[in-house]
């Protein structure tokens, strides 16, 4: 005979940076999670500051042109 309640899952968190479950404290599995994630977050940092100086240099560009 079946049971209609569903099966319980135990209490646990998922990874910011794979997704996979595991119980504890933080936010990542593991520490090489942690690593990999802190890298990802420095490249996208990285570019974000590129495109920024990019630009306000053809901001820079733009207006010395035009006086």
């Amino acid at each position: 005979m079946k049971e209609d309640t569903p099966e319980r899952i135990p209490q646990h968190r998922h990874c910011m940076n794979c997704g996979r479950a595991f119980s504890g404290d933080g936010r990542y599995c593991s520490e090489e999670c942690d690593g990999k994630r802190t890298d990802e977050l420095k490249k996208k940092k990285n570019k974000l500051i590129i495109v920024w100086v990019v630009a306000v240099v053809i901001m820079i560009g733009c207006i010395i042109t035009l006086l």
